[in-house]
Parts: C-alpha cells; sequence; structure tokens
C-alpha cells in the first residue's frame, strides 16, 4: 500500500468515526421517512419519547477493525434526561504507528410536534493528519444552523428537512425502527455544507455477537454507488447498531459492539 493509499485509509477511518452512520462521515442529519403501514401497537408504546422517558446513562464501546487489522475502538455515551440527551462519540485509532481519532459532544431534544429527535449544537474535535475544532448551533426548527470551523464562521439553511448531526441519526434511525419505517433521508451537517443521504431497511436476521446469538435490523445506505455501508441494530439493546461495515475504495473497515454499561 502507497503513502497517498495510507494517507486516504487513516483520513477516511477518522471521517468514519464521525458519521458512524453517515458513510465516510460527510455530515450530520435529520430524517425524513416513509412508515410502513401496519405500526403495532406495543412499537408505539415503545418508542422513543416513552422509552427515555427516565433518566439514565448508557455506554457502547465497539471494536473496530480495517480487514483483519484491529486498530482501535469507539465508544458512544448516552446521558438522558427525560426525553433529551447528551452524547459522546469518541474514536481512538492507531495504524502503522500513526495515532489519530476525536471526539463529539451533542446535545438533542426529542420535539413532540415533528415526532423526531432534533440536534441543538454540537462540538467536534479531531487529532491526526490535523487538528480541527468544530462547532455548530441549531435554531429551535432544524432549518438553520451556524457553524465555526477552526475559527471561520459559516450559516446554513435547508428549507427541506431538519439539519442534524451524526449522533441524532443514530438514534432517529433506532426510533423509526421502532415505529416499522422503512426508508430514511437525511440532511447532515459537514464542516463546510449540508450532505444529504438515504439509508433503506433491508431486513432482519441474527448474527453472532459477543452478548450471544441476536436478532438483528439490516440497514444500508443507499443511492452511493462508490461506497457500501451496512449497520445492524438490535432491540436488545433498545435499537442501538452493534454491528457496522464500510467499504470504499481502499477502505474495507468493520466493527462490532463488545462492550455496553450503565451509569458511569
Amino acid at each position: 500500500m502507497t503513502k497517498f493509499q495510507l494517507k486516504i485509509v487513516f483520513y477516511s477511518l477518522f471521517l468514519l468515526t464521525h458519521s458512524v452512520f453517515a458513510t465516510a462521515n460527510e455530515a450530520s442529519a435529520q430524517q425524513q421517512v416513509n412508515v410502513a403501514a401496519d405500526v403495532s401497537t406495543d412499537a408505539e408504546i415503545n418508542s422513543g419519547a416513552a422509552a427515555v422517558a427516565a433518566n439514565s446513562e448508557h455506554r457502547y464501546v465497539y471494536d473496530v477493525y480495517y480487514k483483519s487489522i484491529s486498530i482501535g475502538d469507539m465508544t458512544q455515551e448516552y446521558r438522558w434526561k427525560g426525553k433529551n440527551v447528551e452524547v459522546n462519540s469518541v474514536a481512538d485509532f492507531s495504524f502503522l504507528y500513526f495515532s489519530f481519532g476525536g471526539s463529539q459532544q451533542s446535545d438533542i431534544v426529542w420535539d413532540e410536534t415533528k415526532d423526531l429527535f432534533l440536534s441543538r449544537s454540537f462540538f467536534r474535535e479531531s487529532v491526526g493528519f490535523s487538528t480541527v475544532k468544530m462547532s455548530a448551533k441549531f435554531d429551535p426548527t432544524g432549518h438553520h444552523s451556524e457553524v465555526v470551523n477552526n475559527g471561520e464562521s459559516a450559516e446554513y439553511s435547508n428549507q427541506e428537512g431538519p439539519i442534524v448531526d451524526f449522533n441524532t441519526v443514530t438514534l432517529q434511525i433506532g426510533e423509526g425502527l421502532k415505529k416499522g419505517q422503512t426508508d430514511f433521508e437525511f440532511y447532515m451537517q459537514t464542516s463546510d455544507d449540508i450532505a444529504h443521504y438515504y439509508f433503506q431497511l433491508k431486513g432482519t436476521e441474527v448474527i453472532k455477537t459477543k452478548f450471544g446469538e441476536m436478532e438483528v435490523y439490516r440497514v444500508q445506505q443507499t443511492r452511493k454507488k462508490d461506497r457500501t455501508f451496512i449497520a445492524w441494530f438490535a432491540p436488545h439493546f433498545d435499537y442501538q447498531m452493534v454491528k457496522f461495515e464500510y467499504q470504499r475504495k481502499v477502505l474495507d473497515i468493520h466493527g462490532e459492539l463488545v462492550e455496553h454499561g450503565t451509569d458511569f
């Protein structure tokens, strides 16, 4: 592998950590969805607004691999305050003597009128090939954002749908699966743009995990011919992602949940 290819691998790996769900993270997002016709009463009762009513804390740790080589881990921490949540995502990678990674802290609220999770703000910091400090604030509707990226300020608007960050995407897809949604559309805030992503439920299956065999929902990114991103969500963990795969050019990345804790 050439030095140029290695740089692509490193940079893309870091982007992946900051999009856990938006594949190669060029973004952060909101959802417009097609809802399956039959939504069970049980699913409605178990919807996010009801399920997260109590204060709680959860930590999810993922082992991450480049092909068969372990390159580090990703951690997502959730601190629920009623229906709202603070999320901290952290990536710590190393590959061929290089270390890189970053973190993003997001404030996310549940909007009763829209029946969606919305981003209120986030702060992102990365280290490795370059140091990045980025913050974003969103208006109450989610249609407008203010971004400061390494000291440079910019404003964005999107009338097609609310703009959110990747931590909100993870929550909203899990919430959608509970309600029987099958198609997802997101508008995601990047450092210098709003990106548009689509995901689709491809079915359910049973996979082997560190926690035993588990029934999961398989969700795949669509309308992107140059990449493949697949994630598996488990009802056992309140529809949290338990496995993912990402392939694009020289990249061949996969990860799986290896640890879950509460009240950290």
